[in-house]
């Protein structure tokens, strides 16, 4: 065979992987129960015999790997359409690093382990991919300039928040209830894990709403020329600070619980470390930053014409538009009434001028001069 032949099919098979896998599995399956089926007549004795084969366990377990990743391809379409290289980069990282965390999470219920466990566990990481998905995407849409994504993003966002809400909901109830009736054991695990992805799906409908809450304001206020939301950024900063406090709450409760009836988990300590250290450093971040933006137009003096006039360079430093003062009556500068960044600009006690607006949304994340 030519060699040009060969690397023709060679690249062919590769770009239909998927298509072989499906191929082979079903062709796999249906070879194993066809067999069953020359043995054993009976439902119950086919069933029995399946189940005992340990190659036949494997396939049947492999096409159900097939078949998860078909309905993960068809939801995928359904309510994300094609995903970017950076989104399927990144689910990727996630599943890998949640499998391996997951494994040293299994040394603890081994003796839960069993198919059940197993099946609860594929679609807990089904359920993950959806939410971390949306949260990229909700990202993405943040970056989007005015007017935004189009009316069938807003659709499938809309019913994907809904469907993610009932399952976490459902299955963390189910958890919950089945914890309660049968003792502690690995369902447990999976209650902590779905009341982290509610507290995921809180963060992802809040950021979902605050980004249609901006663009509907820019749609009153000029459309691409709007001035930006000055208090857009502190919104999704108190989203953060609640979801850390929701997920550092629930996984101290679960570590609590896991170290009363197991011993000690390790894999739960980098988690609770992470999340707590993540939650303190926010708190900490909002007390300088109310510390810092504390009656600003009083601890902060207006520049004066004099000071402005002796500067080389009026540009601020942080959104890059030149600073001009304010007039009284619109005759200079700017008017009294102008909403956005071009405001009255102020002066810090190191003696630097900003836009009073920069100066507050740069408070937000650092609490110093910007030129420092």
């Amino acid at each position: 065979m030519p060699w040009t032949t060969r690397s023709t099919i060679v690249s062919s098979l590769y770009a239909h992987k998927m298509l072989l896998y499906a191929l082979v599995s079903s062709v796999a399956v249906t070879t194993t129960i066809a067999n069953a089926l020359k043995r054993h007549s009976n439902f119950y004795s086919l069933t029995i015999y399946l189940s005992k084969s340990n190659r036949s366990v494997l396939i049947l377990a492999n096409f159900g790997l097939l078949f998860a990743l078909l309905c993960g391809r068809a939801a995928q379409c359904i309510f994300f359409g094609a995903l970017r290289p950076q989104e399927v980069e990144r689910l990727y990282d996630r599943l890998w690093f949640f499998v391996t965390e997951s494994l040293l999470a299994f040394t603890i219920f081994r003796d839960d382990f069993d198919i059940p466990f197993v099946l609860m566990f594929g679609f807990l990481l089904f359920i993950k991919s959806f939410h971390w998905l949306a949260s990229d995407r909700i990202e993405w849409m943040d970056q989007r300039p005015y007017p935004g994504p189009p009316a069938q993003f807003h659709v499938r966002m809309g019913s994907l928040m809904f469907l993610l809400w009932f399952i976490d909901v459902s299955m963390f109830a189910f958890a919950v209830e089945s914890t309660t009736k049968n003792g502690v054991s690995g369902v447990m695990m999976f209650a902590s894990e779905y009341a982290i992805l509610m507290a995921s799906a809180l963060n992802i409908s809040a950021k979902y709403l605050i980004c249609v809450a901006d663009l509907r304001r820019a749609r009153q206020r000029g459309g691409e020329n709007a001035p930006p939301w000055q208090n857009k950024s502190m919104w999704v900063f108190y989203v953060e600070l609640v979801t850390d406090f929701l997920k550092l709450t629930t996984y101290l409760v679960f570590f609590m619980l896991i170290v009363a009836f197991y011993g000690l988990p390790l894999n739960i300590i980098r988690d609770v470390y992470l999340t707590g250290k993540s939650f303190i450093s926010r708190l900490r971040a909002l007390f300088r930053y109310r510390a810092a933006t504390r009656n600003m137009e009083e601890r902060y003096p207006d520049a004066t014409e004099q000071e402005m006039l002796a500067l080389t360079d009026r540009t601020c430093i942080i959104c890059r538009e030149e600073m001009l003062i304010r007039g009284n009556s619109g005759e200079d500068g700017l008017p009294a009434s102008y909403d956005g960044p071009n405001t009255t600009p102020k002066k810090l006690p190191c003696g630097h001028i900003f836009h009073f607006y920069c100066l507050r949304s740069w408070l937000e994340r650092q609490q110093s001069c910007p030129t420092w």
